[in-house]
């Protein structure tokens, strides 16, 4: 059954809310109470996998975010589109903002929401993604303070809780489904600014996401995706002059990735692995997503100096050797 928060089922709603889902129950009942409580009532909800009083698009097993946002948006009737993580909650405002957001900014194709940490009041879980050689949610572990309290372009939207203009995915595609999870917002995003849509960052539309709650915050899957997909990324969207000068550093990173953070060697080294196979089409969606890029010079505004991750990987390094010389000094600390 279709839920037409407006009450007439006869017209077409002007936005479609996309929740993806899968073994969430509990975490559903909370993000479709936020829906109901939305203040702006012209829209519609599409659960992908199941849920009461929604247009429900069902999947037999687990086939990723990228899948189930793309069935959903294909269900979709509304001129925009928004995608909230079953795992977030919107504050009742956070659709109309959304809306209004796409209304004053027709060169935007999408809206990044203020994504706050649902366990940490007040500290910034994703204002928008943004990419040096590695992407990340924007503000992630801040507080959420005047820096996140204007509107600004961004690179791109979390999925996680945007909106999105039905023209873009015209325009360039839905999500590319080959990633599975991981990183496909964040390069639809980099498609979307090449093509010439622009992404804007909406303070006011807020949610409170609980983050990594379907599979954990750092598990063995979320691991080899975030990494496969990472190399998959880099090379499949980067201006040139980047790939050249980086690429190599980045075909050898996980390896060096679990002495900076101590995951797995085993399941970045499955991960590098897995990548290879993927180079033709990469290079093929890269050669789609160029082809025609009108926003090349923009998109190199938006993107952080390479150097920043650098520096990052060092303070990592740091923080890791640090870590274990206080534990190598704590048995001798004791038996002195």
């Amino acid at each position: 059954m279709s839920s037409h928060a407006a009450g007439d089922l006869r017209r077409v709603p002007r936005a479609s809310v996309v929740i993806p889902t899968w073994n969430g129950a509990e975490l559903l009942r909370a993000a479709l109470g936020s829906l109901r409580r939305q203040t702006y009532r012209d829209f519609e909800i599409i659960v992908v996998d199941n849920g009461p009083d929604v247009r429900c698009v069902a999947l037999p097993d687990n086939r990723g975010f990228a899948v189930a946002v793309n069935l959903g948006i294909g269900a979709a009737t509304g001129e925009y589109v928004a995608l909230l993580n079953n795992d977030a909650e919107a504050e009742p405002d956070w659709l109309g903002a959304l809306v209004a957001a796409l209304d004053r900014h027709p060169e935007a194709g999408s809206v990044a929401s203020k994504m706050l940490d649902a366990r940490e009041p007040g500290i910034i879980d994703a204002a928008g993604d943004t990419m040096s050689l590695f992407a990340w949610n924007a503000g992630h572990g801040e507080g959420d303070g005047p820096p996140f309290a204007e509107g600004r372009e961004v690179l791109s939207a979390c999925a996680g809780a945007a909106g999105y203009r039905r023209a873009l995915f015209d325009e360039i595609g839905l999500f590319d489904e080959s990633y599975t999870s991981w990183f496909e917002d964040v390069d639809l995003g980099l498609r979307a600014q090449l093509a010439g849509f622009r992404c804007w960052y909406e303070p006011s539309a807020v949610v409170r996401h609980r983050g990594s709650a379907t599979l954990g915050r750092m598990s063995d899957t979320k691991t080899y995706f975030t990494v496969r997909n990472t190399l998959k990324l880099f090379f499949q969207t980067m201006p040139l002059r980047r790939l050249l000068i980086w690429g190599p550093a980045m075909v050898i990173w996980p390896w060096i990735d679990p002495v900076l953070t101590g995951r797995p060697l085993r399941v970045t080294a499955r991960a590098w692995f897995a990548f290879w196979p993927m180079v033709p089409q990469v290079f093929r969606a890269r050669r789609r997503a160029y082809a025609r890029a009108q926003g090349v010079t923009r998109l190199l505004t938006l993107l952080e100096s390479p150097w920043n991750d650098v520096r990052r990987a060092m303070v990592a390094l740091w923080a890791r050797v640090k870590s274990g010389s206080a534990r190598r000094a704590g048995p001798a600390a004791n038996r002195a």
